[in-house]
């Protein structure tokens, strides 16, 4: 029974997240392999693919082999979060997750350990239907969970306010990643701040593996800081569209004064 539950519980993430990366148009996904078999268009597809093929494999397969499945499965997943730690987890779609951490990596190692006890384990309890049905529960649970951090994370990202700021702001550095659906957003969104402002940001494009500096470590992208006359941060980082463009509003503009604007 133990080999039955863990293959429905382990199929359900699987499922969803295959399903996500399927569907979704690569231009939406801020996917981070740019070259090789991975690369977009078609790379999300393909894991979507693979994700999608381990849910069947640990559904329908007998126990033994459906451990097997599980267990490569989670195994690659584990250490592919460990490749991407700090990057935006494209891992359910477009869903606005946390950046790619210990939580994606714990829960991976997890489900790769589950697999290797249900593989000890052995056969056992009923069979396709009651963990077709595990896994139908599992997968609803886990949409679940994704579309309600989804909207969370969403909700944040438009109400944001800025933080008090020890000083006044002239400038912002804001960091970037390329295919970032965010971050195009955001570049979309800055178009429409007055010219001042816009030319006080100055945009970094963070390439894969590269970290953050400090103080973003460890934040996602689209994220930015703000800083004064002498250039050094006087604020606390902003991470997200909504609370990035409200940083960016607060760049005090400085005018030259009345009379040498009347100057000849």
């Amino acid at each position: 029974m133990f080999s039955t539950i863990v293959a429905g519980v382990l199929a359900g993430p699987l499922a969803v997240a295959g399903a996500a990366k399927i569907l979704t148009p690569s231009g939406r996904l801020a996917w981070p392999f740019r070259r090789g078999v991975l690369r977009p268009p078609w790379g999300p597809r393909l894991a979507g693919t693979a994700e999608v093929a381990g849910a069947a494999a640990l559904i329908a397969l007998p126990a033994r082999p459906a451990a097997a499945a599980g267990l490569a499965a989670y195994a690659a997943l584990t250490v592919t979060a460990y490749r991407l730690k700090g990057e935006r987890c494209a891992c359910f779609g477009p869903a606005r997750l946390a950046s790619v951490g210990r939580t994606h990596l714990g829960a991976n190692a997890a489900g790769t350990a589950l697999a290797a006890l249900a593989l000890a384990a052995g056969p056992g309890g009923p069979g396709l239907p009651v963990r077709a049905g595990i896994g139908a529960a599992a997968s609803a649970a886990t949409l679940g969970a994704v579309l309600a951090l989804d909207r969370r994370a969403r909700k944040a990202e438009m109400t944001a306010a800025p933080r008090p700021c020890a000083e006044a702001i002239t400038g912002v550095r804001l960091y970037l990643t390329e295919g970032c659906p965010s971050c195009r957003a955001l570049k979309q969104l800055l178009e429409t701040v007055e010219p001042a402002r816009r030319e006080a940001v100055a945009t970094t494009l963070i390439g894969r593996g590269e970290k953050l500096p400090e103080p973003l470590s460890g934040m996602g992208v689209p994220c930015a800081v703000g800083v004064g006359a002498s250039g050094e941060p006087v604020c606390a980082p902003a991470e997200g569209i909504g609370a990035v463009k409200a940083l960016v509003d607060t760049i005090t503009v400085r005018t030259a004064p009345k009379a040498a604007a009347h100057a000849r």
